[in-house]
């Protein structure tokens, strides 16, 4: 009886020695991380809700325990969506600040060039929000793109679904509108070679402008004459909504909308438009109710910070957060924050992550695809693929 309790009594001080190692506080010196956002200019509302998934993984991180057992410290600074701007932060951070780990910005626009300072100096890369082709044709190793495919794949699933409808349904016309933007860009000449190559749709506008255009009556009034069955905006948030309302007012009710970012910002686009927003497509890679890896945890957390709904919170966020995700488990596999090292696992593994698993080709670009979500009423829901989808595509859309 007396052994009995003794090993009892064993096993009691074994499992509170496990609980409390389990749940120590990270110590020693700081795993010190550095970040360029755009938390002013034309990406500020993308970018800052980047900040926000960065900010909701390290106080995750250290609240249970910190990545290899030190304590994560994170320093952002504001590149104010320029450039030469981002440029710079990554070489302070780098050179000056000497930080051990970098992620990445928002932006194609800015992920090209920051990457290139990066490997310059053998850093890793994981980014958020930098899928355009142009990321990847350049042959880097040390970029990786944390969302579930390259952003041109961002046309699959939308024009899948139109190309699904009976020919009598079909667009048999559209047009294209996009910003001068690496990442919209990008989607919009996919879609265009998916329609009009397989689907035989006729493309009657295909017109770029330039990322500082506000006024878009003069565009609006050429797509109202010429009446398209369907409209793609190659769009970021403010433009999104800009032509929406120059739509509206032109007199132009299109059968089928799609824009690139701008519907996936929920609360933003609603607030801008309103019942406008009715029947607009965009894909994601994330939406609240996701079943994936830490997802719950990090809805929770999210609103325990910043406040709101799950509903609330933007996808660009959840992309940072699965940035986080991502390097936590590449180091901690490692046990080593040397990038040399970092960038090679990287390409080697599996990652589960708020999106989903993800793994990289030998240029960073993901292998996974993305969602099709619709609004409709006041919420944005997804409508491809099947057993993701909360509700059926509705086709052709409400008036805008």
């Amino acid at each position: 009886m007396r052994r009995w309790h003794l090993l009892m009594a064993g096993m009691v001080i074994l499992f509170l020695l496990m609980t409390t190692y389990l749940n120590a506080a990270p110590a020693g010196p700081p795993i010190r991380i550095g970040a360029s956002l755009p938390l002013t200019g034309r990406f500020s509302e993308p970018g800052t809700a980047a900040k926000r998934g960065y900010e909701v993984w390290v106080k995750i991180v250290n609240d249970t325990g910190g990545m290899l057992g030190r304590p994560v410290q994170l320093t952002v600074l504001d590149n104010a969506s320029v450039q030469r701007t981002a440029v710079a932060d990554y070489e302070r951070l780098i050179t000056v600040d000497k930080v051990d780990l970098v992620v990445g910005p928002f932006s194609s626009f800015l992920v090209i060039p920051t990457s290139e300072v990066a490997a310059r100096y053998g850093y890793a890369f994981v980014e958020p929000a930098g899928g355009a082709p142009g990321v990847f044709n350049r042959g880097l190793r040390n970029v990786f793109f944390a969302q579930p495919a390259s952003g041109d794949k961002q046309a699959d699933p939308f024009a899948k679904y139109i190309l699904s409808l009976p020919a009598d349904v079909r667009p048999k016309t559209y047009a294209v509108i996009s910003q001068d933007d690496p990442f919209a860009l990008g989607v919009v000449e996919r879609m265009k070679a998916l329609l009009t190559a397989y689907g035989k749709i006729k493309l009657v506008l295909d017109e770029v402008y330039p990322a500082d255009l506000t006024d878009f009556r003069a565009i609006a009034t050429k797509i109202a004459a010429l009446n398209p069955d369907l409209i793609v905006g190659g769009t970021i948030l403010e433009d999104s909504i800009a032509q929406i309302r120059a739509y509206r007012e032109a007199g132009y009710q299109p059968r089928g909308a799609f824009f690139t970012t701008g519907p996936s910002l929920p609360k933003p686009f609603r607030e801008g438009l309103g019942r406008a927003t009715e029947g607009v497509f965009a894909s994601m890679s994330w939406f609240a109710g996701s079943k994936d890896y830490q997802n719950a945890e990090f809805v929770a957390k999210y609103v325990e910070m910043f406040g709101g709904t799950p509903d609330d919170i933007e996808e660009d966020s959840a992309n940072a957060f699965t940035v986080g995700q991502v390097l936590q488990q590449a180091v901690e596999k490692l046990k080593s924050i040397d990038n040399k090292q970092l960038i090679e696992e990287l390409h080697r593994g599996t990652y589960r992550t708020v999106v989903g698993p993800l793994s990289f080709d030998a240029v960073g670009r993901p292998k996974g695809g993305f969602m099709l979500l619709q609004w409709r009423g006041p919420k944005f829901l997804i409508v491809w693929p099947s057993n993701r989808a909360e509700g059926k595509p509705v086709w052709p859309k409400p008036r805008w």
